[in-house]
């Protein structure tokens, strides 16, 4: 039954003799055609559904890469905050305030006038009053970050107090209250 209905309707051969009685020019227009629209079809099926999704990918990579650099920048501030929080350390039994005060002058090239341990009246917090006679803004700023981030337990500092140097004004006389680590504060 299937073969009668391809015998009725011979297709190939129908286009086969309509294709030869066309003149050379109709021929050379209907193949142009049909081959323009063989491309568009693949252009429609093919190209451009491949194409749509490179660019689509290219997008993709481009945000994935943004992503990472954003990781990587977190990554680098992580470790710095981790660097900072190894300070945080639990300090010994053993702990002497004012050779580890010593040592962090001595880091940050000043010497003290003078170290006193005390206690608050309620005797809930324990700090050192430090005294420095003639150190430059720069010192300051180098025995502060080392008091506070620098060193291996971190210190905070209470109170500061400066003053120009009576005896060369491009020198400061500071006063410091630094809070000993491990009281409460």
């Amino acid at each position: 039954m299937i073969n009668n209905f391809f015998k009725k309707f011979d297709i190939l051969s129908e286009i086969k003799s309509g294709f030869s009685r066309l003149n050379r020019r109709e021929k050379w227009l209907l193949t142009g055609a049909l081959l323009l629209t063989a491309f568009v079809i693949l252009d429609l099926a093919l190209i451009t559904p491949v194409y749509r999704s490179s660019v689509r990918l290219k997008k993709e990579v481009q945000d994935e890469r943004t992503g990472l650099a954003e990781m990587q920048k977190l990554y680098s501030e992580h470790k710095k905050y981790e660097l900072l929080l190894r300070g945080n350390e639990s300090v010994p039994k053993d702990f002497s305030i004012m050779t580890y005060l010593e040592g962090i002058a001595n880091a940050a090239g000043v010497s003290y006038d003078s170290i006193q341990p005390r206690t608050s009246s309620d005797t809930s917090t324990s700090y050192v009053d430090v005294r420095l006679k003639g150190i430059s803004l720069y010192q300051l700023n180098n025995l502060l970050f080392k008091i506070e981030l620098g060193g291996k337990y971190q210190l905070k500092i209470k109170r500061l107090n400066a003053r120009v140097s009576y005896n060369n004004p491009s020198l400061l006389d500071i006063g410091l209250q630094v809070i000993i680590p491990g009281s409460p504060q």
